[in-house]
Formats: C-alpha cells, structure tokens, sequence
C-alpha cells in the first residue's frame, strides 16, 4: 500500500461528505487535502481507541516526533510520507501541525468544557487549523478568506460534536458545556433518555442554531475572488446544512440515530454549489 492509498482508506470513503468535497479538484490538490484529513482524523481517534490517558498521551507525543521529522525529511509514517512533498510545494508551516496535536492532548485531559468559550477555543485548535492548513493548498487572494476558514472550522467541529453526540457520551466524554446543560436544565444520562424531554430537545435546538450562527459567519468573510477556489470547503457546508436540515425535521433524533444524506442528494448539492461558485 502506498502512502496515498493508506490516505484516501483512513478518511475517503465514497460517499462521504469529504469524498464529494474533493471530487472535482485537480488531482494533486485532491491528494493533498486527502492526506490533511487523513493526519487529523489520525491524532483525534487517538483519545477513542486509547482508554488510558497516558497511552493515548504517548502516542500524540509520538505524533509531535514525527511532525518534526516530516519537516526535517526523514518521515516514518505513511501519512507523513504522503504530505513530504506537499508541505515543500505549499510551504506549509509545522506550526499547524503541532498545534493541532497540542488542541488535541489538551482535550485529554477535560472531560466536560465548563463554559462554551472553552470549547470554541478547542475548535479553533484543532479543526480551525486543518482548515487554515487546506485554505493555503487550496489558494486564496484575500486574506479575510483565512477567517473565512477557522470560524468554518468552528462550525464543521460543532457540527461534528452533534453528530458524534451518542458516541461521545458513552465513551464519557461530552462536549456540550455544562452552563448549557444547567441553563436547560438537563444532565448527560438524560441526552440518552427516549423520548426526548422538552429540555432536551430545547438544547438541541440552541446547539443548531449555533451551528448555523457560525457558518453564516464564516460566509461573510470569504470574498468573490476566492470563492471558486475554495469550493471543497463550500461543498462540505452546504452538504452539512442540508444535514442539520435534515435533523431539524427528524425531531433533533441524534442520539438515536445518525442522519445522513442520499447520495443523490449529495451530487445534486454538490454540483449547484460548484455552479454557484463558478459564478
């Protein structure tokens, strides 16, 4: 297996909201891009498939080995090997590698964010930096299109904590800050309590608002002339504003069941916002 092809299996799923974001780009963009999701995908299972903390600690600190190995030319693992090249030719800096990595132990050791500011710095760490990182490969004119990036990251990794809710719960690790649970009045156990309370669902109502509060955000700041070629991140939200649609009218179900797109649907969405960016 090459390094590539070890890339495109960890995350490239055909099907997947990635998949399509990534279907009409130019091939070495596609691979690249490909390889950074791969590398983040590969530090956050970490915490999932590591159930003591000092292990999962070693491996990250393994991971901080690496990265600087990547950037001395000397890469062991085969997503390291896969972005050697790209790193030289889109001068991407280690910095963001790094940090990421940092958001990422930091999260060990919090088992509930106290406050929503602390999770948003979270997500700022962690997939804010991923998607500064595929703005730079993806190029960009103006430099609002940065912050079009990481308040995007913010709202893609609220996103993901609503999806991954049931999942993250029963590894006893919520994401949702606890002045939110008190203010509606719920705990942890009752997020899993079916049917849903009227305090549940009201949670998850302001979760998804909030969702959609960031990336309107983010859309303010990415100007006419990037927005073709930052049309994989367009892709990817659209399709999960169509989700979190599809939520809405589920009765807020995501600890029941994931909700997903028909792939019909996610062609359809992602051809009308390859058009729109086009014009």
């Amino acid at each position: 297996m090459t390094p590539q092809e070890y890339c495109i299996n960890k995350v490239l799923h055909e099907g997947s909201s990635l998949y399509y974001s990534l279907r009409f780009l130019p091939l070495a963009q596609r691979d690249t891009l490909t390889a950074l999701h791969a590398f983040f995908n590969e530090i956050k299972e970490i915490q999932y498939e590591c159930h003591d903390i000092a292990v999962a600690r070693i491996k990250l600190q393994w991971w901080q080995t690496e990265i600087a190995q990547l950037f001395a030319d000397t890469p062991q693992h085969p997503i390291c090997q896969a972005l050697a090249e790209p790193i030289r030719h889109y001068h991407l800096a280690e910095h963001y590698f790094q940090e990421m990595i940092e958001g990422v132990l930091l999260d060990l050791k919090i088992n509930r964010y106290t406050r929503f500011e602390q999770l948003e710095e979270h997500c700022k760490r962690t997939r804010s930096v991923l998607n500064l990182l595929c703005a730079q490969v993806l190029g960009y004119q103006n430099d609002s299109t940065l912050k079009y990036a990481e308040q995007l990251g913010i709202a893609e990794h609220l996103f993901s904590i609503l999806r991954d809710l049931r999942r993250d719960i029963l590894n006893e690790h919520s994401y949702l800050p606890q002045e939110e649970l008190d203010y509606f009045n719920v705990t942890t156990p009752n997020l899993l309590d079916e049917p849903l309370s009227d305090a549940v669902q009201a949670l998850l109502i302001h979760q998804v608002a909030r969702i959609r509060a960031y990336y309107a955000d983010a859309f303010k700041y990415l100007v006419k002339e990037d927005t073709f070629n930052q049309r994989s991140s367009l892709i990817r939200a659209q399709l999960a504003l169509a989700t979190l649609t599809e939520i809405e009218n589920d009765s807020y179900q995501v600890v029941k069941h994931r909700v997903h797109l028909t792939p019909l649907r996610k062609l359809w969405i992602t051809w009308r916002t390859l058009w729109r960016a086009r014009k």
